[in-house]
């Protein structure tokens, strides 16, 4: 039996494919443990396949005292700047409230001392949660690591394409579980109806959403120190420069 690893850096659209598979299974997306929350024991099978979610930086073969003997990687990534929006919005009061130096939401700290402190701090070390640091490498590590992995099968997806382009990115589940397109639409719906727009946890859900929030010479700095890695990431300095489509 195949043991598929959906592995991301936080807020990068785990929790989203999560729910798509599990459409699949007309099930919850507990029917994927999150093994940060529960379990391996609660993945439950589905065509000769189990999956489970994590947020690692590395392929995880033994969690918390059990065995993960995963066959299969699914990894999603997503544009560091939409990521760094989406996680400041996590910790703070809007969803978590466990950020370092409180502060009630994105909105309420744009323009300020404390949201450029936020955001240079993602800048230089590529997180902004340290308690979690540790279990998901900070942001550009992490991707880069699963870019080279190459131990066991791999998946890699953007959540941009996932946005933009749902079925062929998801095809690859065409042939592991024996699904169709009409299956795939009705995955994508059931999960849509879990992961719906809130404002909270499931908060924009746009690309490009960094542009609601920073300004253009926010991003030309964060490119001049970061652009390399993000271009090996697939995502071009050019692109994530542009304004996005409206």
């Amino acid at each position: 039996m195949a043991l598929v690893g959906v592995y991301s850096y936080p807020k990068s659209g785990n929790t989203w494919v999560r729910g798509i598979i599990a459409g699949a299974m007309n099930a919850s997306a507990k029917a994927i443990p999150d093994l940060h929350e529960q379990p391996l024991s609660e993945a439950k099978e589905f065509r000769g396949f189990r999956f489970f979610k994590h947020h690692g930086g590395r392929d995880v073969t033994k969690w918390q005292g059990q065995d993960v003997p995963s066959t299969h990687i699914i990894h999603i990534r997503r544009n560091p700047l939409d990521v760094f929006l989406s996680y400041l919005n996590f910790i703070s009061a809007n969803v978590t409230n466990t950020a370092s130096i409180p502060f009630d939401s994105v909105e309420s700290i744009v323009g300020t001392d404390l949201f450029d402190l936020y955001f240079s701090s993602f800048t230089i070390t590529g997180h902004i949660a340290p308690r979690f640091s540790l279990e998901t490498g900070d942001y550009f590590a992490h991707n880069a690591y699963w870019m080279k992995f190459n131990a066991k099968p791999i998946v890699r997806l953007r959540y941009e394409d996932l946005l933009n382009a749902p079925l062929p990115t998801l095809g690859f589940l065409k042939d592991w579980i024996g699904i169709t397109d009409e299956d795939l639409n009705t995955m994508l719906e059931r999960a849509g109806k879990g992961t719906k727009k809130d404002g909270k946890f499931y908060w924009r859900q746009e690309e490009k959403n960094y542009y609601n929030f920073l300004r253009e010479d926010q991003i030309a700095t964060f490119l001049k120190y970061r652009g390399d890695e993000c271009r090996a990431l697939g995502y071009d300095p050019a692109y994530l420069m542009a304004p996005p489509v409206r």
